[in-house]
């Protein structure tokens, strides 16, 4: 039996295997023009560059690196010269991303319910979609797998300054001037630290059903509490350090420990005694200050007294 086992899994892995080459080898012919970097087209109504140009080695080491361009993108694309109209062509990642067994982890229904309740979908509709955020050839799951939370931060905020940083992306979409970043959050303190240890996220979406926070907020309604990061129930353990806190709660039994890996947030992690310990100092210290002052007071009015007499 387990001889037989061991076959089929052989068989199975030779099979993928096989498949993955096969789709490498289509998406060869698609990269004979698409891996030109100068390759891409004016929209009209925009005026911006369209870039067609799509990095293989970014490709294959993306999260889709074993799907053919057919797989999402119409099968009539095989043929060359593409007809004009599939310019035209609208992609929608739940086509794929169901909720079936292999994908259930994500829980892209509840993600698509935060993103419709996102200010960018109330603002803009469907003329925002996933692929404004979520570059397809080269995106990665982060946060899941990323050892270092420095590395998920810089990844994650590149995404949104991407845009907040770009003001040809940014007039696409809104006729107003916004504020650049730096003047927008000139009330934060420590700017650039918090910008290269928090995502933008940890304190722009909140409500999230999904676990992975798409329900972005508008500016009014973000987070501008310190406590709420800087406290002992820190929200960075339920965003930014959720999946890694919950592999250390399993692993040690201390979820806070999380924290303490690569970053330190400043009051996120208490100890009991050592609080009360410093309570009983500040309550010492301010016995002796009192009984100091009543003895300086009692022994000037008995100077002064005895002066008198």
């Amino acid at each position: 039996m387990r001889t037989v086992s061991i076959a089929l899994l052989f068989i199975l892995l030779s099979l993928n295997l096989f498949a993955n080459q096969k789709n490498k080898d289509e998406n060869e012919k698609c990269f004979k023009c698409h891996s030109w970097s100068t390759l891409g087209y004016k929209d009209k109504e925009t005026g911006l560059i369209v870039n067609l140009s799509v990095n293989p080695e970014n490709y294959y080491s993306s999260n889709h690196k074993n799907l053919s361009c057919i797989e999402c993108h119409s099968k009539e694309f095989s043929d060359f010269p593409h007809l004009k109209k599939l310019k035209e062509e609208n992609l929608y990642c739940l086509d794929c991303h169901t909720d079936k067994k292999e994908l259930s982890k994500y829980s892209f229904k509840e993600i698509e319910h935060d993103f419709k309740e996102s200010i960018h979908y109330k603002t803009f509709g469907d003329k925002f979609t996933c692929f404004n955020c979520h570059e397809p050839h080269t995106f990665t799951v982060n946060a899941r797998i990323n050892v270092q939370i420095s590395k998920t931060v810089l990844y994650d905020n590149h995404i949104c300054l991407d845009c907040h940083n770009n003001s040809e992306r940014i007039e696409t979409f809104s006729n107003k001037a916004i504020p650049t970043l730096n003047t927008s959050h000139q009330w934060l303190p420590h700017l650039e630290l918090h910008w290269a240890n928090v995502r933008c996220i940890d304190c722009h979406a909140t409500g999230t059903t999904s676990g992975v926070p798409h329900q972005i907020v508008s500016k009014d309604k973000a987070i501008r509490d310190c406590v709420n990061c800087h406290s002992e129930n820190s929200i960075l353990l339920q965003t930014l350090y959720k999946f890694r806190s919950l592999q250390k709660r399993n692993e040690e039994g201390f979820i806070n420990a999380t924290i303490l890996n690569n970053s330190y947030v400043i009051g996120a992690t208490r100890n009991y005694y050592l609080n009360l310990f410093s309570f009983i100092i500040l309550g010492l210290t301010v016995i002796s200050l009192g009984i100091h002052s009543y003895l300086r007071i009692t022994s000037k009015k008995a100077k002064i007294k005895n002066d008198n007499e």
